[in-house]
């Protein structure tokens, strides 16, 4: 099956997060629609199927995707309906050593939901409004006001990346992957490059968008420091545990990554990550806990009934044929019923997915090796979650 996903103009270094393009049509529904099984089986492509069926089904598919484009690692788990129902890692860290559950890697744009939580737990305590401008707190910062709260979130306040599409300053980091950049250096940066558009007029992914956001947090609570908010009012309450630091070392054990972006292979576990999300949003993290950020975050566990239901609406234009249904949220990317973000970085492809009406939380890292195939910038678990999607939800393809 193509897959299609546009990225930065030099793809192997796209971002923190992918940009959508497309969403790829599947098969109509399958034999058995859901909710038509017994409680101890699963709705399939096929029909109802066991649990153990089910996860050997993933199993082969995730095994078919590592093979078909060599891949050096893959790390899974699937939860339905609050069953495990595959937790295993696939090909190996470095050489001679495998990849476990239990190892630690780099999360990229995944805790981007977390902090779009925060910020409607601070309109839950009446501390803003997402209809406020930047100015209120920013008031130097450009176009400040004119570009809204809700329009950080959503990505559509028109701001520039600094890396996307920015060839000169992808060379900068690649010169030195080691460089400690500073959360001012990235948004100067951004904020240089003008507008992609009026605040509102149109969708324009850009991590300079949650740069600002988690300053706009910092302004409103000084006396607080950003992690700790994270960590006590958005991910502990739902089990999670995370490292955050802008320091490249991964706690022990760590999944080793590679890339190929300086022309040769090489290990890039120890690049930089202080290019990403800016200073204090630079998470790592094993499977387990981006399981608990499907279940836990990307469903509003820690919001009111209105915030649940704000969190997925769509203010910013969708994307064709399907607006609707292919769109950025308030930090969340969906498709076709699914909640997902999917980042690349330092060498890491992932995927966090929340499928609500079925409960299926589907959780995914992989790593490239020397002989992979796959074009430089291929997110192969976008491939891998959509063969998954197409098994079990066929009507509801996540594929971007």
């Amino acid at each position: 099956m193509k897959r299609l996903f546009r990225q930065g103009s030099r793809k192997h270094f796209a971002a923190g997060a992918l940009l959508l393009a497309s969403v790829i049509a599947v098969a109509g529904p399958g034999k058995a629609a859901a909710g038509t099984c017994p409680a101890n089986r699963i709705s399939t492509v096929d029909g109802c199927a066991t649990r153990s069926a089910v996860a050997s089904e993933l199993t082969g598919i995730i095994k078919q995707n590592l093979n078909q484009v060599r891949l050096q690692a893959v790390i899974a788990r699937v939860d339905i309906a609050g069953h495990r129902i595959l937790r295993r890692g696939f090909g190996e860290s470095q050489e001679g050593v495998p990849a476990t559950p239990a190892m630690n890697f780099r999360i990229g744009s995944m805790t981007i939901p977390a902090l779009t939580t925060l910020v409607y737990q601070l309109r839950q305590r009446g501390r803003l409004k997402l209809s406020d401008p930047v100015s209120r707190w920013l008031p130097n910062l450009f176009r400040a006001s004119e570009v809204t709260v809700r329009n950080l979130m959503n990505n559509s306040s028109g701001y520039y990346d600094w890396i996307q599409n920015n060839p000169a300053f992808q060379d900068e980091v690649l010169a030195d992957p080691f460089r400690i950049w500073s959360g001012k250096e990235l948004l100067d940066t951004a904020l240089a490059r003008g507008s992609a558009c009026d605040p509102g007029a149109c969708f324009s992914y850009a991590h300079t968008n949650f740069l600002i956001l988690a300053r706009i947090v910092r302004r409103i609570l000084p006396q607080k420091n950003l992690v700790t908010l994270l960590n006590r009012r958005v991910l502990r309450p739902s089990g999670i545990s995370m490292n955050f630091s802008r320091l490249a070392p991964i706690p022990p054990p760590a999944l080793s990554a590679f890339a190929t972006d300086r022309g040769i292979f090489e290990e890039s576990t120890g690049w930089s990550p202080s290019w990403g999300l800016g200073n204090g949003m630079l998470a790592t993290t094993s499977i387990d806990n981006v399981s608990r950020i499907a279940t836990g975050v990307l469903t509003g566990s820690t919001l009111s009934s209105w915030a649940r239901k704000d969190l997925v609406k769509r203010y910013a234009p969708g994307l064709e044929p399907t607006p609707d249904r292919v769109y950025f949220a308030q930090g969340i990317i969906m498709v076709n019923g699914w909640r997902r973000q999917n980042p690349f970085f330092n060498g890491y492809m992932g995927n966090v997915a929340w499928f609500p009406s079925r409960r299926i939380a589907i959780s995914l890292v992989g790593t490239k090796g020397q002989s992979t195939t796959a074009p430089d910038g291929t997110n192969v678990t976008d491939a891998i979650l959509g063969d998954m999607a197409g098994y079990l939800t066929p009507a509801n393809s996540p594929a971007l």
